[in-house]
């Protein structure tokens, strides 16, 4: 039951006499503890809690909606950037709360999930700044201030910069909730703001456009592969657009963030040659997360560009997960970048907030 981890929203069928297999009863929340005895799940009437010998069925769900309408389009700000940062996680992590701030230490990625509230603090050697940053998520419990401070400890015993990435609750310079009150102690403690990050979303099953499967959306004179792992010609196209002033742990912690989620996959577009050899022109990377899909790291290369390779990734991607039944897809595409800003739009996906990286110089 890989399903069930604290932080996932699932549904749980469960019966409710042992010695009766037709009396039986679902609930539906987010699992907030698991043991060996059973779980606890948040629903809407409180938590219930659930033993093993109980549990019939578990199937995870997407978040909840804030509002009617297409599944992609009434998920809150707040639960995207989870969907995001779940697909993106550094080894160096933690979570600041009240809860758990005696505790403070650093968790695997894989154990991140037993505590889903707070702030997400983030450390790595890449130069990823969403992997070296601080996630407002829920209230700490802290204060503003309180956590603001804690977040500089935090990397300043990691001796980095401190970070926080801040976000809007839609497409406005509005910050969400969950860090508005931080606009003003940013400022007054000298903080500057990177250039925005839209987030979009669309459905896969648009975005496919008719591709049923991924081989199905390559454009002419391109085959299509998926794999579960990149390959060196994959890194070196990813680098290449790296500073080249990267620290020298760089690339390693770059190839362990990039290979660290699963199930994780890389979709790539070669071009046939007549010889029968094949070359990269275009990939990217497929995470699947709460019933979501999180596509990153597309990258096609520069004298190739503007002959559908990227389209094509893109559209292979969408056909990947709409194949597993994932209805709904995410990207994060800096303000500046037109050309992936336009390719996702013209495959049905719009901006539903930003969020922009506030550093401390």
């Amino acid at each position: 039951m890989d399903e069930l981890q604290p932080g996932r929203r699932v549904v749980v069928r469960y019966s409710l006499d042992p010695e009766d297999s037709h009396s039986t009863s679902d609930a539906l929340g987010v699992v907030t503890t698991v043991d060996e005895a059973g779980v606890e799940i948040d629903t809407k009437r409180g938590p219930l809690r659930i033993s093993r010998p109980q549990i019939l069925l578990v199937h995870e769900v997407p978040p909840a909606p804030t509002r009617s309408g297409r599944t992609h389009e009434i998920v809150s700000a707040v639960d995207l950037r989870r969907i995001s940062a779940a697909a993106w996680l550094p080894q160096d992590v933690s979570w600041l709360h009240v809860e758990n701030l005696r505790n403070e230490g650093t968790e695997s990625a894989a154990d991140l999930s037993l505590l889903q509230k707070g702030w997400l603090l983030r450390s790595s050697d890449s130069a990823t700044r969403r992997a070296n940053s601080c996630l407002p998520v829920t209230d700490s419990g802290l204060g503003w201030e309180q956590s603001l401070d804690a977040v500089e400890e935090w990397y300043r015993t990691r001796e980095k910069p401190s970070r926080i990435q801040i976000y809007s609750a839609d497409d406005s310079s509005t910050l969400a909730p969950e860090c508005e009150g931080l606009a003003p102690l940013l400022s007054a403690r000298g903080y500057s703001p990177s250039e925005a990050v839209l987030l979009l979303t669309g459905a896969t099953a648009e975005a496919a456009a008719g591709a049923s499967a991924p081989a199905e959306a390559a454009a002419p004179g391109l085959a299509i592969d998926v794999a579960d792992a990149p390959t060196p010609e994959h890194f070196a196209a990813w680098t290449s657009q790296r500073s080249p002033g990267d620290a020298s742990g760089a690339a390693e912690a770059f190839r362990s963030l990039i290979t660290a989620d699963q199930p994780c996959e890389f979709v790539t577009a070669y071009a046939q040659h007549p010889d029968g050899s094949r070359s990269m022109v275009s990939a990217a990377r497929v995470v699947e997360r709460s019933k979501w899909g999180v596509i990153t790291n597309l990258v096609t290369r520069p004298d190739l560009r503007r002959r559908g390779a990227g389209r094509s990734v893109a559209r292979a991607a969408a056909a990947l997960l709409a194949q597993r039944g994932v209805r709904s897809y995410l990207v994060d595409i800096e303000a500046s970048n037109e050309a992936s800003l336009n390719l996702f739009g013209s495959l049905g996906a719009a901006v539903r907030h930003r969020s922009w990286y506030a550093e401390r110089a």
